[in-house]
């Protein structure tokens, strides 16, 4: 009997449609802002738009800084069961995230002007980027308050309402988009307050979530304590903050490059190549921030089978995205541009030679994410923070200058070859440091000194097959050392806390139960792991009357049951 992986690939699954809301949340405004500029306003405004970049990515450094780094966090306490730090970390992130972010955006409004002209290198566009960069800043709060609450939900189960703020955020964008330029006459600058009106109307959403006094997570008063765990939150959130840090750099030494090297057409140019990478950027990050968010939680229950079962699956769904989107750019690469209504015959041209050779980069995307996320997730962020600093800047900008200097051609490879190396960089010093510090291999999930004797199975959700769990516990336990009676009451335990989920959980026998045995010098363990609806067997002893033969045999032993609901699971652990 082995353990086969339904439930947590379940889970993924439930996460990855709501993450991949979130990341569309993020890319999805400046990709249709693109669309609906370049189709009704033309060429021109979107180049503008592509140059306002740099501002977008320094945004959501604050934004990665404290969302993600919390959402991190607080997976990590609800596997872990600390939900006094979940709820303090939680405060933490939407209330100083959301100042942070509007001090910033305040900052950013005064200094529009010369922010305008230093992007656009005072050149024709700097009346449309000055347009653009002002309700660009103001939206910046409420992306923290609107995606950053999303991010949260996700972590209470609430897969629809956190699937649902970024959906409607985009769409009342995309209507106001419309309207905005279309019938307002707003130019450029209606693109930009059609974002923030779709994320301020976005909020109406949480009013009923905030009312709800059965949630998981609440906003509390935050202490001197609370405030001292920013740089905690900070050392997590950074491998994602520096990406976009890195971007700010990258897009804007690239834009330059790129300008020096094929003159006004160059503008065109890259702004297609970056916005048709972002299809790709959106489905890779969204993959891995779902395996994140599930990764964290399996870490703070020691589940290391699971982490690395959810890793393959989201490797495969973030490679399978990625081929696809490099197969449409590589076959298609005009018909890209054309979306934008570049119509330029010299610049189609370019782009259908310069498009394909940047795509390769597309083909890297997948990997770049999944192992930045992963060691995010399993308490490595110094690794994932390496891999975004040689991946989005200490390789990158001196590897297209220098190609750029070798050939116009060659320099759009250079996004490839920065992913290479950083990867290959990576991965040898995590073999190295593995080695060093006792682990398996470069994902340091397992030690090599590890004794502690472990099994785990899944079974149908059945009363039938509860009885098959006593036994393959029986198996397990027996010739370990351990008393008749322990061995007898996490038998029947197994089997009854497995009844009484097939009997209240609302499964039906297709669902899946997976058990954990941890043998270890002071403690045996046995964890049940369900996906119904919110079942604790404790509580449902005392509220019901009923007699478990098997957890009243645990309590005589003066033992631990716990339970919990964690991330949409039912968790039941007992404890001898």
């Amino acid at each position: 009997m082995k353990r086969n992986w339904t439930l947590v690939r379940k889970k993924y699954i439930e996460y990855l449609i709501s993450t991949m809301a979130f990341s569309l949340s993020i890319y999805l405004a400046v990709i249709v802002d693109g669309i609906l500029v370049g189709r009704l306003l033309g060429p021109k405004p979107f180049s503008a738009i592509n140059m306002t970049m740099p501002v977008v990515y320094i945004k959501n450094i604050v934004f990665s800084l404290y969302i993600y780094g919390a959402t991190t966090m607080v997976s990590q306490f609800l596997g872990s069961r600390d939900k006094k730090n979940c709820n303090a970390v939680y405060s933490l992130a939407i209330k100083m995230g959301t100042l942070s972010s509007s001090l910033l955006a305040a900052a950013g409004m005064i200094l529009a002007a010369p922010t305008a002209a230093f992007l656009s290198r005072n050149t024709t566009l700097y009346t449309e980027v000055y347009e653009y960069l002002i309700p660009l800043w103001v939206v910046g709060p409420l992306v923290v308050l609107s995606s950053g609450s999303a991010a949260f939900l996700r972590l209470e189960g609430k897969h629809k309402l956190a699937t649902a703020l970024p959906v409607t955020a985009n769409a009342v964008n995309l209507c106001c988009d419309y309207i905005f330029i279309k019938w307002f006459g707003l130019g450029i600058a209606g693109a930009g307050w059609a974002t923030v009106t779709g994320y301020a109307f976005s909020l109406v959403l949480l009013i009923p979530h905030f009312k709800d006094k059965n949630r998981q997570l609440y906003l509390t008063r935050l202490s001197v304590k609370d405030l001292k765990r920013i740089p905690e939150c900070f050392k997590v959130g950074l491998p994602i903050a520096l990406i976009h840090a890195c971007n700010v750099l990258r897009f804007y030494s690239i834009n330059t490059i790129v300008a020096s090297k094929l003159g006004d057409s160059g503008s065109q140019v890259i702004s297609v190549c970056n916005s048709s990478i972002n299809y790709a950027t959106m489905l890779a990050e969204g993959a891995a921030t779902a395996m994140s968010n599930v990764c964290g939680t399996l870490y703070g229950e020691r589940d290391r089978k699971g982490i690395g079962a959810v890793l393959r699956f989201a490797a495969t769904i973030a490679g399978t995205a990625c081929i696809v989107i490099f197969a449409l750019l590589e076959l298609f690469p005009q018909g890209f541009a054309m979306i934008y209504k570049v119509s330029d015959p010299e610049t189609l041209s370019l782009i259908g030679v310069y498009l394909r050779l940047y795509s390769v980069y597309v083909l890297f995307l997948g990997p770049v994410y999944l192992f930045r996320c992963f060691y995010q997730s399993t308490k490595q962020p110094g690794a994932a923070t390496l891999l975004s600093a040689l991946e989005g800047a200490v390789f990158l900008v001196p590897l297209f200058y220098g190609f750029s200097m070798i050939s116009p051609a060659v320099m759009w490879l250079a996004n490839s070859a920065s992913a290479l190396l950083a990867l290959v960089t990576v991965i040898a010093y995590m073999s190295y440091r593995a080695g060093r510090e006792g682990f398996t291999g470069f994902l340091m999930l397992n030690r090599k000194d590890d004794k502690d004797e472990t099994r785990e199975f899944s079974i149908s959700c059945t009363e039938k097959d509860a009885v098959s769990a006593s036994e393959y516990v029986g198996d397990f336990l027996k010739g370990k050392g351990l008393s008749s009676k322990i061995e007898e009451a996490m038998m029947v335990s197994a089997e009854e806390l497995c009844v009484n989920i097939a009997r209240f959980a609302g499964l039906n026998s297709r669902s899946q139960i997976d058990l954990f045995l941890r043998i270890t010098d002071d403690c045996v363990l046995l964890k049940v792991r369900d996906t119904g609806k919110p079942f604790n067997p404790v509580e449902f002893i005392g509220e019901k009357g009923e007699h478990i033969t098997g957890l009243s045999l645990i309590r005589s032993l003066g033992c631990t049951i716990e339970y919990d609901r964690i991330i949409g699971f039912n968790t039941t652990i007992v404890s001898i």
